[in-house]
């Protein structure tokens, strides 16, 4: 059934809202194919506490069978994201395929059959590092064969085995495995497709999907999905009508998502005024969320997107937006959104001292953080010149003890073997 089909469009009222803008040609620039539907989002911290602590973790875990399956497989994930932001990709499969192995071990130990869904953690991040890699049918492929389980096929990936008798017995049940793993799957496919550009599959996924009022984070990235993926098309008119109502009707803490969304979609289809003017009122209301405090890391993904679409509207609050957030994003401890900031800075502030304070947040980056963001070493180096090469033991000193306590051997094996 049609996304539109399932809401009381006002059919008139959002037609003559949407205007001849809805004929233009799309401007692809004021589009972000990143959805902002808060879904399993992590701080992506400095490497090196990261790494210490996820190793602290794995170190002393608990000996309660089910608590110590979960803190072993928060762990495996921990590591392959480290591994992953170190861009070491072959090792991050390798400890996700290591997860899948412990996971079918603690569940054989335990006796405990529900261990399994533990499974689920390793192999979605296994579908995003091969989605991050360019690999989306690889991606989806994993994510097919676990939607397998909720057509009654059963799961076996590597040493997890899921048979459709066990699954019948921990899966089903209201609030159960069931209904997080279709939503889980959902989420994960559309996130993949618009990543990828396939919009023209994103778009039939998210039609043909039943509404999800049970989930409604899967029910905001589906409309998102559909909005985009509309807009990607240059499907001007449907775009802009289904932005406007659902900018209208969502739920206060999911509106700021498609209210963002619809400014997008004016900027895009050449309503520029009316998309800064609805992006005047996200800054005031990000303002005075950051004001009240502490800011959560959805919030400072909704700053960082409306500094964005200001900075693409060539508005000078885009750098006043930026320079309001980056001490929060600075506190939370998010590196990369730090950089999208600080790097804004840069792009759109010509006043000098606001200038050097983000300049000394990207150092900071470039110099601490283990992280390489070619575009902060970029920045960096017009100032201070070449950087230094630093070792994966500079960059994330607990990485190569965290890999070996999970995989029984040093991530430099794999580099002499591979030599």
């Amino acid at each position: 059934m049609s996304l539109l089909e399932e809401v009381p469009v006002r059919r008139n009222a959002l037609q003559s809202a949407s205007g001849p803008a809805s004929r233009r040609r799309v401007d692809g620039r004021f589009i972000t194919d990143e959805p902002l539907a808060p879904y399993d989002r992590h701080v992506r911290r400095e490497l090196a506490s990261w790494s210490a602590e996820a190793l602290q973790r794995l170190e002393t875990a608990p000996e309660d069978p089910m608590e110590r399956a979960a803190a072993l497989a928060r762990a495996h994930q921990d590591a392959a994201l480290i591994a992953s932001y170190l861009g070491r990709p072959n090792e991050a499969r390798l400890i996700c395929h290591a997860g899948l192995d412990c996971v079918a071990e603690q569940a054989e130990t335990s006796g405990d059959t529900s261990v399994l869904l533990l499974g689920f953690g390793p192999l979605v991040e296994l579908s995003r590092l091969d989605a991050r890699l360019g690999r989306t049918d690889e991606a989806l492929g994993v994510l097919e064969r676990l939607s397998g389980l909720l057509r009654g096929q059963g799961l076996v990936f590597g040493a997890l085995t899921i048979s459709p008798a066990t699954w019948a017995r921990i899966g089903p049940g209201e609030g159960g495995a069931e209904g997080a793993l279709a939503s889980m799957v959902a989420i994960e496919t559309l996130r993949t497709l618009l990543g990828s550009g396939r919009h023209e599959a994103a778009l039939e996924i998210a039609r043909s999907q039943a509404p999800a009022p049970a989930d409604p984070v899967l029910e905001a990235m589906r409309r998102e999905a559909y909005l985009v993926s509309l807009c990607r098309l240059d499907r001007g008119e449907q775009a802009l009508l289904v932005a406007a109502l659902w900018a209208a009707e969502a739920h206060p803490i999911r509106r700021p998502i498609f209210e963002i969304r619809h400014a997008e979609a004016l900027a895009a289809f050449g309503d520029p005024v009316r998309a800064h003017a609805i992006t005047e009122e996200c800054v005031r209301r990000v303002e005075s969320r950051l004001a009240a405090g502490p800011a959560t890391l959805f919030d400072l993904a909704i700053a960082a997107r409306v500094s964005r679409l200001l900075a693409t509207l060539g508005d000078p609050l885009a750098a006043e937006l930026c320079r309001t957030t980056l001490p929060a994003a600075t506190s939370l401890g998010d590196v990369p959104l730090t950089a999208e900031l600080a790097l804004r800075i840069l792009a759109t502030d010509r006043r000098p001292e606001e200038r050097a304070e983000a300049l000394e947040a990207l150092r900071a980056i470039a110099t601490g953080s283990g992280y390489r963001i070619p575009a902060v070493e970029r920045a960096v180096e017009a100032e201070d010149g070449p950087l230094l090469a630093r070792s994966l033991k500079e960059r994330a000193p607990s990485y190569p003890r965290l890999f070996e306590r999970l995989l029984g051997f040093p991530p430099d094996a794999l580099d002499r073997s591979s030599k």
